[in-house]
């Protein structure tokens, strides 16, 4: 299971940049971006606490938890797994069709 920071959607619906918000937290950029990029490795409770109050919403809104799938793979690496998948068909379905027009043109 992980966890995931939903900070940057949430930032976004409310209008609020990144300087913004790490100005109204008393946060560098740097450790703003950490928390939204998922590069964080913990985020105080009082740091989700201002957050919450800034963005009025609740911590369950900030952070979700992505359960894992069965093989153990993360969401970005299924994404991942699906758009090579998808590259991997479009490049065969391309080949397929220049091998029916060479076929066409040899029978020609």
């Amino acid at each position: 299971m992980t966890v995931e920071v939903r900070l940057k959607e949430i930032r976004n619906e409310r209008g609020i940049s990144q300087n913004e918000l790490a100005r109204r937290l008393e946060m560098s950029l740097a450790n703003v971006q950490k928390i939204e990029y998922g590069k964080a490795k913990s985020i105080p409770l009082e740091t989700l606490d201002k957050l919450c109050q800034i963005l009025e919403c609740e911590v369950g809104d900030l952070l979700v938890r992505v359960p894992d799938s069965n093989d153990g793979s993360s969401k970005k690496e299924q994404k991942l797994v699906q758009v090579v998948d998808e590259v991997k068909e479009d490049k065969i379905n391309n080949f397929n069709s220049q091998s029916i027009n060479a076929n066409e043109m040899i029978a020609a």
